[in-house]
């Protein structure tokens, strides 16, 4: 494989290394070239197909000005930060079949070498001890092939559990137990490696060539890195889907249920147990067309009073709760 210096260590935001992914499978790769290169993130990253609350804990992340990102390969949601090194693999297809076991043995063999077996699991696993150590991802088109994944040195658990499960503290619990016992960081088992020294280790091992990045050539793939630090990009790619944000506040108990494409609302219902004073049908189809924004979702409760809708209701804490389940604050 050829090792690729990208020149970008130290940013810990996933934009550029998906973008140098883009552009090396569709502008550089060239038939029988195979490249590799490491990087590292700090923030949750969900899948291309991926509802974003469904899968994160959004008040954990705001509290711990954690980011999210969305990857243009499909798979599962991933937390990492600075201990745990991503890996990229771009090559020309052979053909039309794909296998992750084609190039995840090259990082088993990699591992052995500092004698540290490592076994392939289930559709795109590596495992250590019978527990997970990298997960990976992958598409394809007509260029080639691109293959990315994690690989755990030293990352917090505990965090990577808070940031990726519901905001249910008994879930929490659980959870932390949970993967503690299905997956483990490397850094105990590497008889003091530094995660540099690992680092090295792969691009000795897994690579015989090296290219350079050209300034010129990174001039232009931080241009075209703007596109995935889009909110279009991030929040509006998500697939259609139902949100409901539910909570007791004074007036009742309310289950607000917003049917969402594209960012933009397509149906909004307030269920519960409240009392109304008058319909609240036309309270309701104010939001229909609207983006989910916290911008739109001030401007419609500026120009209503809900006390004329809803018995003992308390504005302010409505309004609190209908951006409670925001992504997007423009």
């Amino acid at each position: 494989m050829i090792l690729i210096r990208h020149h970008n260590e130290g940013n810990l935001k996933p934009y550029f290394y998906f973008a140098l992914e883009e552009y090396l499978l569709n502008e550089k790769l060239k038939p029988g070239e195979t490249y590799f290169f490491t990087w590292e993130i700090h923030g949750v990253v969900v899948g291309k197909n991926q509802v974003i609350e469904n899968e994160v804990n959004l008040e954990f992340l705001r509290e711990n000005n954690i980011d999210v990102y969305r990857r243009p390969t499909g798979g599962g949601c991933v937390y990492a930060d600075h201990r745990n090194t991503m890996f990229s693999i771009i090559t020309k297809r052979e053909d039309n079949t794909f296998s992750f076991k084609t190039y995840l043995s090259k990082i088993i063999e990699s591992m052995r070498l500092l004698n540290v077996e490592i076994e392939f699991s289930g559709r795109n696993d590596l495992l250590f001890e019978g527990k997970k150590i990298s997960g990976n991802a992958f598409l394809q088109n007509k260029n080639g092939m691109l293959m990315h994944g994690t690989f755990l040195y030293d990352c917090d658990l505990e965090t990577m559990v808070r940031a990726i499960t519901p905001s249910d503290e008994k879930l929490v619990s659980k959870g932390v137990q949970s993967v503690r016992s299905r997956v483990v960081n490397l850094k105990p088992y590497l008889n003091g490696m530094t995660q540099e020294q690992l680092i090295k280790h792969f691009e000795n091992t897994l690579t015989n060539k090296t290219i350079e990045i050209t300034p010129e050539e990174v001039v232009k793939i931080k241009e075209m890195a703007k596109k995935y630090e889009t909110t279009d990009w991030i929040y509006k790619k998500q697939p259609p889907h139902t949100k409901t944000i539910k909570k007791r506040i004074q007036g009742g108990l309310f289950e607000v249920m917003l049917d969402l494409r594209e960012g933009k609302i397509q149906g909004f219902k307030i269920l519960g147990d409240y009392f109304d004073i008058q319909p609240i049908e036309p309270f309701e189809k104010q939001f229909i067309g609207l983006e989910y924004t916290a911008k739109t979702i001030n401007e419609v409760m500026a120009k209503n009073n809900l006390a004329n809708y809803i018995l003992d209701i308390n504005q302010q804490q409505f309004h609190d709760l209908l951006l409670e389940g925001v992504l997007v604050a423009e």
